[in-house]
């Protein structure tokens, strides 16, 4: 009777370890994914992080704008556009300096920005224009990302090319400099006649 007990207590002993041990790999497995989770979130949270977005600077310049709004610098940052898009370009200039740029690395630091013009305001006139797409690669660190981009122009609106009040002011301030620069030539002009009116004047006296 002694044996069977002892041999009952020893198989409840086993059982109980066996429990405990694999409630403690659980509990170790979840911290461990735990741990990675948070690692995974700092990592997401402390990255070079870039946008594309278009522009159109001056009233002149349409562009690209790749901004940094992530929390580290962005590294070995290459910015390949679509050969498409490139070819069908109808301004040469532009044209070759983006064939030029295509794939070759910069750095963009925290809250900076880079700028790449495809074209001036002739570019509103093609009415044929390709979506402009391609992608931006980055690295930081030993991390690699690659962010998309898609833009198709029939879904923004037209620009426009709208003066602001600074500008107003700025136009009329250059009209009246125009007006006293030709006052003042009006006056050197009549200086000249009365002083050669003096001269002559002075001649007849003599």
């Amino acid at each position: 009777m002694t044996d069977w007990v002892m041999v009952v207590l020893t198989a409840i002993y086993v059982l109980a370890t066996i429990l405990i041990c694999y409630y403690n790999y659980g509990a170790t497995k979840a911290s461990r994914d735990q741990a990675a989770e948070m690692r995974r979130q700092y990592e997401e949270d402390n990255r070079p992080y870039i946008t594309v977005e278009l522009i159109y600077e001056r009233k002149a310049y349409y562009g690209l704008r790749f901004s940094n709004h992530g929390k580290r610098l962005a590294n070995h940052v290459r910015i390949q556009l679509d050969q498409t898009f490139l070819d069908s370009l109808k301004e040469p200039s532009f044209r070759e300096m983006l064939k030029r740029a295509n794939g070759k690395e910069c750095i963009i630091g925290i809250g900076q920005h880079y700028d790449l013009y495809f074209g001036s305001n002739k570019f509103r006139e093609n009415t044929d224009k390709y979506p402009l797409s391609g992608q931006v690669v980055y690295q930081d660190g030993e991390r690699t990302y690659k962010e998309a981009f898609n833009i198709d122009f029939d879904s923004y609106a037209t620009f426009f090319s709208v003066n602001c009040d600074f500008d107003d002011f700025l136009k009329e301030m250059k009209a009246q400099t125009r007006e006293l620069h030709g006052v003042g030539e009006k006056l050197q002009q009549l200086v000249t006649v009365c002083q050669v009116s003096a001269d002559n004047t002075d001649s007849k006296s003599e």
